[in-house]
């Protein structure tokens, strides 16, 4: 296992970024989750880069779109009117009330786990991840490819338009096995799914589980997963039609 031998706290994005260089470092943001950028090969001593001083913490709505900085706390986005009703409850349904507090919207893209809910709600509102060097990719590509290293620094999101969200899961209260997060578009519908695959997808919603293979655990087997995405899909689709 690794151990944290050092913390560092930057004062400006160059800084964190130069930190960053040195492949034993790695980012903190919420620390709910040490933020990976895929160190797997590293288990010796790591040295912690803090992004809370960098003013990361800001929402801010432009020309129809809200922009929520790297480091802007679930807890902050769950209650935000500018992001929607749907984001918002996706971000309450996301971790426990306490950990919401911590846990950051550019934490959740990086660790990018595949049964996210929250995921699932920022790919069908078209997100759009910023980094530090000025350029910024579809979140699906960051979810399929990673961040390449550079840091993140904001989540561009369209909050418009209906949208719904359809779950199984062993209780009430557990992280879903399969979830479906339909929004209603001035073009049509869009669908993501989660525990289908290795990452939260968007899939076509009039044939969402086409060309699927989800994988097996012990909350379920793949052809279960796949038969409920199926129906929770258009239970979604209809909610918001």
């Amino acid at each position: 296992m690794s151990s944290i031998v050092a913390y560092h706290r930057p004062t400006s994005l160059d800084e964190a970024a130069e930190l960053l260089t040195e492949s034993n470092r790695s980012i903190l943001a919420g620390g709910t989750a040490i933020v990976p950028e895929k160190r797997a090969d590293h288990t010796g001593e790591v040295e912690m880069v803090d992004l809370q001083a960098l003013g990361l913490d800001a929402i801010t709505a432009v020309d129809g779109r809200v922009t929520l900085g790297a480091m802007v706390r679930l807890a902050e986005f769950s209650t935000d009117p500018r992001v929607g009703e749907l984001l918002g409850d996706l971000a309450r349904r996301e971790l426990p009330s306490a950990m919401r507090n911590q846990a950051t919207i550019g934490g959740t893209v990086a660790t990018g786990s595949a049964d996210s809910v929250l995921i699932a709600g920022l790919l069908v509102h078209d997100a759009q991840v910023e980094f530090h060097d000025g350029g910024s990719l579809p979140l699906d590509q960051v979810l399929a490819e990673g961040s390449g290293g550079t840091i993140i620094v904001a989540v561009n999101i369209d909050p418009t338009g209906a949208g719904a969200i359809m779950v199984t899961g062993r209780t009430p209260a557990d992280e879903p096995i399969v979830a479906a997060v339909a929004r209603s578009t001035t073009d049509g519908f869009r669908l993501a799914l989660t525990g289908v695959a290795s990452t939260v997808i968007e899939v076509d919603p009039s044939e969402p589980v086409s060309g699927l293979e989800p994988p097996s655990d012990f909350r379920g087997s793949s052809e279960y997963r796949l038969s409920v995405a199926a129906i929770l899909s258009e239970r979604a689709v209809k909610a918001v039609a």
